[in-house]
């Protein structure tokens, strides 16, 4: 198997991005591009910027998939685009790209389908703030979220850090159905002891994005600090993601509340585990890491890490199918080392690279251990990568493989 050399990632943009992990299937579950409310005759105007990363050695096509909210009556709308390895796509004001779409007055939720895995971000916001130094813009960061964090019945995620006030504070409370089947959601806001003092459902249709506008008003209270939401589906088959957009009613300026990880009422022990690669002393982040694990045992990893050349950085990606599975030792323990894989420039074989991943699932349902690549082969100008590199990795589950 040959892989492409990657030679346009830098060492900060690898630490700076990878802290998400890549991903082929993720949301971003709240946005549009439409008129809001007019204080003072003062109209909001929201528009929603995404960029793309692709941190694969191979070109990535993504299918962005727009759903609108029920109450709109519109079908989803699709795009594909073309996200070159290594290249970060910006996607401004992707309502009105002419790379994507041509909507207006639109909201609703867009998902991203890509045939490798890429890191998606987005930013909803307001372009019409009126401040005494200007016209400007206010919003919040929207991380991608990867459908394999999607909650089913048996699971609660938390949203925490709202509150209600009139003409202060407001919350928004954002939900989309990922699996393509319905689902009932039972929503309960908790006060700060820890008590829950109201409880609703919601009906949500298959892939459907829905927006409880001032949720905490619609949970029986209209002046409140320090609330959490618990969210728990309740009946059917389909699976939920959501957010919080807590919006200062002064300013109109709103920040994002993120959808916690599924709560398990036991650690996982097999399934996929997503997570991050680190330097050998763990100070720089310098990659990301995929780990599937079958009732047999370790089946595949892959992800992508740093690679020092001399003077030069470079991030090259791994994958390897572990056949039969890898059973576990009795302490959760494993060691694997995969295949040289031969990294290219299209047309000439560079170097090798050897993975040997260690590591060890422990009580808590959290892989971590070392990655090692050894790299040899390299003459000329590429001898300065030969050699061995140790690196630090933990991941946690994401969902089922």
């Amino acid at each position: 198997m040959k892989k492409a050399l990657l030679f346009l990632i830098a060492l900060t943009i690898a630490g700076a991005a990878l802290a998400l992990p890549p991903s082929t299937d993720q949301y971003l579950v709240s946005i549009g591009r439409l008129q809001g409310s007019c204080p003072g005759g003062i109209c909001s105007q929201f528009r929603t910027d995404v960029w793309i990363l692709n941190p694969s050695t191979q070109s990535a096509n993504v299918t962005i998939t727009f759903y609108y909210r029920p109450e709109l009556g519109q079908p989803p709308v699709s795009a594909t685009v073309t996200v070159a390895a290594g290249q970060t796509r910006e996607l401004a004001d992707i309502f009105q790209n002419p790379a994507v779409f041509n909507l207006d007055g639109v909201a609703g939720a867009l998902r991203f389908e890509s045939t490798v895995p890429v890191l998606v971000t987005g930013r909803l916001y307001d372009v019409n703030v009126v401040t005494n130094k200007g016209t400007g813009t206010a919003g919040a960061f929207y991380p991608g979220l990867s459908g394999q964090l999607a909650i089913g019945v048996g699971q609660t995620s938390d949203l925490i850090g709202l509150a209600e006030e009139p003409n202060v504070w407001r919350c928004n409370l954002a939900l989309m159905e990922t699996s393509g089947n319905a689902v009932t959601l039972t929503v309960e806001r908790i006060d700060p002891n820890g008590n829950v003092a109201a409880t609703k459902s919601y009906q949500l249709s298959a892939r459907t994005p829905i927006q409880v506008n001032s949720v905490l008003t619609e949970l029986g209270v209209t002046t409140a600090s320090n609330q959490r939401l618990r969210l728990r589906p309740t009946a059917g088959s389909g699976r939920v993601l959501a957010g919080v957009y807590r919006i200062d009613s002064r300013t109109g300026d709103p920040f994002n509340i993120e959808f916690s990880t599924a709560a398990a009422t036991a650690a996982r022990t097999t399934g996929r585990f997503e997570g991050v690669v680190r330097t050998a002393d763990g100070l720089n982040v310098d990659g990301g890491v995929q780990v599937d694990i079958a009732t047999a045992g370790l089946s595949s990893f892959s992800g992508v890490a740093g690679l020092t050349c001399g003077a030069d950085f470079f991030t090259v990606d791994f994958a390897a199918t572990v056949t039969p599975p890898l059973a576990l030792g009795g302490d959760g323990s494993f060691a694997v080392t995969a295949a040289p894989i031969n990294y290219t420039d299209g047309t000439n074989t560079l170097f090798s690279i050897a993975w040997t991943l260690n590591g060890v699932l422990d009580t808590q349902g959290v892989l971590s251990g070392t990655l090692r690549s050894v790299t040899s082969g390299g003459t000329g100008s590429w001898a300065s990568c030969n050699g061995t590199i140790d690196r630090t990795w933990r991941a946690g589950w994401t969902g089922a493989n």
